[in-house]
């Protein structure tokens, strides 16, 4: 009972000392440059599925929790995700969910699975809650990647995130929707990450 009540106390500190830092919208449309395959849900994980998404590169310049949240949503298909209705006629595979993957300096699509620190999907509610709630502690000056994608494949949706870190903190940070952007950032990165290594093993 004391160790959730410590809990409780903990959560409730992290949400009192976190700010809205900023906003951003997402807006992921069938593309064969940003896409990747990975097992589905759908078919108990036996065939690899399509999956569009978009991609986030930032640093924090505070150590801390950090969450970022998507409650806002809309479709670029014939159905409306938001639809509770749709949902209950339809069934699941017509309601928007969106996925988060959070990953340390670089996402490679051709291995979703390598640098993966983190990953959220909260399912839908009807419109009116979560879709992803993440939350992490993240390390100052240090480069992430932020896969926003969907929780069904091929799927192409719209919504907003909103960023949560200490208070007084910024964050700095692209969205890659571009293919030429996020071929100049994988080579920076490559690039980083070599330096980055070298100049451990020189220590």
């Amino acid at each position: 009972m004391l160790k959730g009540l410590g809990t409780f106390l903990l959560l409730m500190v992290t949400l009192v000392h976190a700010d809205l830092i900023t906003t951003f919208d997402f807006d992921i449309e069938e593309s064969e440059f940003l896409s990747y395959t990975r097992p589905g849900w759908n078919n108990e994980g036996t065939v690899d599925d399509t999956f569009y998404y978009n991609l986030v590169s930032f640093t924090v310049d505070t150590g801390g929790d950090w969450r970022a949240a998507n409650n806002s949503i809309t479709s670029h298909d014939s159905f409306n995700y938001t639809n509770e209705q749709a949902l209950q006629q339809n069934g699941p595979l017509y309601a928007a969910d969106t996925f988060i993957y959070l990953y340390d300096i670089v996402f490679v699509p051709t291995n979703p699975s390598l640098n993966l620190i983190a990953q959220n999907d909260d399912g839908y509610d009807g419109g009116n809650g979560y879709q992803f709630d993440l939350t992490y502690n993240l390390k100052k000056d240090v480069p992430y990647m932020a896969l926003i994608t969907t929780y069904d494949p091929e799927e192409e949706i719209g919504g907003t995130v909103e960023i949560y870190g200490p208070q007084g903190s910024s964050i700095n940070m692209a969205i890659i929707p571009e293919p030429r952007t996020y071929a100049l950032l994988i080579a920076f990165l490559g690039f980083m990450t070599i330096a980055i290594r070298r100049r451990k093993n020189w220590t």
